[in-house]
């Protein structure tokens, strides 16, 4: 495992932080704020010294409806792996769930990193994301949201990359929130 990501209440977002310095002794890491299809999400990590222990912590700071239909407030479960295009092989030979991202999103990829040609044809076949650091890299993909809030991710960090892969969130949150529109009854 990679890390969990936990969805808090807004006005308890700082007292979870808090409870898990005081109780299990996790440093907490910086504050993040990212775009969200329905307003700004704040996160915070909280982890141990050799980071086998992580923790993402995040809450919806302003909010302009629900974040995807059914889905009151997501959890997640961070897989870790050594080659996630041959995770991501599998999972989709399996039949798994995976989140589908826009076809853009490679592009901007492209656009953005100096990647080699074949970890971009793997993000766009199995819809990989991408994020990096001075450190290292961070490849991920997402499934779908399960149930009424719960998806799972699957990681592998590249070098001493020591995020979430947080950029790519208003990707993913769009991306899923899209899936459930789509899979909503009208």
């Amino acid at each position: 495992m990679d890390h969990v990501g936990l969805t808090q209440p807004f006005d308890s977002f700082d007292e979870a932080g808090l409870f898990y310095r005081a109780v299990l002794g996790l440093e907490a890491q910086e504050v993040i704020e990212t775009a969200a299809p329905f307003g700004l999400v704040r996160t915070r990590a909280v982890t141990d010294p050799d980071r086998s222990v992580r923790l993402a912590l995040s809450a919806a700071t302003l909010r302009r409806g629900g974040w995807a239909p059914g889905v009151p407030e997501p959890q997640y479960v961070a897989l870790a792996t050594d080659d996630l295009v041959a995770t991501a092989r599998v999972l989709r030979d399996a039949g798994a769930p995976v989140l589908p991202l826009p076809a853009n999103y490679a592009d901007d990829l492209e656009a953005r990193f100096d990647l080699p040609a074949d970890v971009l044809a793997a993000i766009r076949e199995h819809g990989l994301m991408y994020e990096e650091d001075g450190a290292g890299g961070y490849l991920h993909l997402a499934t779908e949201v399960l149930g009424d809030r719960v998806f799972f991710e699957v990681v592998q960090r590249l070098g001493g990359y020591d995020g979430y892969g947080t950029a790519d969130a208003p990707v993913r949150m769009a991306a899923h929130r899209r899936r459930r529109q789509q899979a909503a009854p009208r």
